[in-house]
């Protein structure tokens, strides 16, 4: 099967380039409503203002139809078609929504926004049951993109992070045999063909390598698993980052815990983001009872900012009901948990009413191609 795949790409690379900008083009006209922004590891979907868009798992349920309506459409607002468009093609459809207006859909799944994407370019809705409207860059079956600490990073098809030597504009050194020992090749199958910024070269033994950009790319012997970086800064190596991670306030710190590696405040405790709107707050979540609002007063205090700061990445100042400024994460209120003492703790999954409360890691999971 493997064999089949690599005959299969080796001949569609011929057609199809890899880089986000070729992508685009083959999607033929636009709708009005829609904007591509070409990213390092592909293209994302937004509105004509650059408001982020999204898709949801729970659409999949009821192929042709949206399943957000109501209090839902409140926070996750249709992107309406002006019409029905004419003359475009490749994924672009409308769905007939239930108070029957028309809906933009691509690939079948209706496109969404995010009351809480303060300005264009944020993206604080993925996640929950909701993805980012995104076409991934092509890549042959012997590789993948990974998250990573340091931002989307082209790996191999099992996640361990693929690796160039020199800079921008330097000449890579050799990698000769004792150097292979520790930096090993990513060979191409015979059958495989360069196309946009992956390329082919030949080696000394007549054995073809995978190149980005001209770069020859190797896998480091020190990662053990999906996603490490072990090799990043040894001897002139670095992990090949196609898009750098978010950028993060001054006073965030980074700590260890029973759950892995979380931002903290400067004082080391951990950071919790609520994970449903205010006036859900007796809802449960995930398993968990309620926290009323004497039960928050309690047990959480919020992480407040002086003045209105600009954003930061996923970090953002809001304003709360009493007129004081709280920091955010992807839109949402930061608190620290009053019951935890020292650095690194974790006890919000002691208690059910604390459920909808929860830490953010640092380590963040492996990329999920959509579309």
């Amino acid at each position: 099967m493997k064999a089949l795949r690599r005959i299969a790409f080796g001949i569609v690379a011929c057609l199809l380039a890899s880089h986000p900008e070729a992508q685009a083009e083959t999607r033929g006209e636009l709708p009005v409503e829609i904007k591509l922004v070409v990213r390092g590891h592909g293209t994302q979907l937004t509105d004509a203002q650059g408001q982020s868009l999204y898709t949801s798992d729970a659409d999949l349920t009821k192929p042709g139809t949206s399943t957000c309506g109501e209090a839902c459409a409140v926070m996750r607002s249709p992107l309406i078609a002006k019409d029905q468009p004419a003359g475009v093609r490749d994924g672009w459809t409308v769905i007939t929504r239930s108070d029957g207006s028309l809906q933009l859909a691509y690939r079948g799944r209706p496109l969404y926004r995010y009351a809480r994407d303060s300005e264009p370019g944020a993206a604080f809705g993925a996640g929950e049951g909701w993805t980012l409207a995104f076409d991934p860059m092509v890549v042959p079956p012997e590789m993948s993109i990974v998250d990573t600490t340091k931002g989307k990073v082209l790996a191999a098809a099992d996640g361990k992070a693929l690796y160039t030597r020199g800079g921008q504009g330097v000449p890579a050194p050799a990698c000769d045999a004792a150097c292979e020992r520790t930096w090993r090749p990513l060979t191409a199958p015979w059958v495989a063909r360069s196309h946009g910024g992956l390329s082919i070269i030949p080696r000394r033994d007549g054995v073809y390598q995978w190149a980005y950009n001209g770069a020859a790319l190797y896998l480091y012997a020190g990662d053990g698993g999906r996603a490490e970086l072990n090799g990043t800064g040894r001897d002139g190596w670095q992990a090949l980052v196609l898009d750098p991670a978010q950028p993060v306030p001054d006073w965030v710190t980074v700590m260890g815990s029973d759950g892995g590696k979380l931002y903290a405040d400067g004082k080391g405790m951990t950071l919790y983001r609520r994970m449903i709107e205010q006036n859900d707050s007796e809802q449960s979540y995930m398993g968990g009872s309620a926290c009323d609002d004497a039960c928050l007063k309690k047990y959480w205090t919020p992480v407040t900012a002086e003045t209105q700061r600009a954003r930061v990445g996923y970090w953002s100042v809001v304003s709360t009901a009493d007129g004081r400024w709280q920091w955010a994460y992807k839109g949402m209120p930061l608190y620290l948990l009053n019951l935890e003492t020292r650095p690194g703790e974790l006890f919000y999954t002691t208690y059910r009413q604390f459920q909808w409360m929860k830490p953010i890691m640092y380590a963040l999971p492996s990329l999920q191609g959509v579309f």
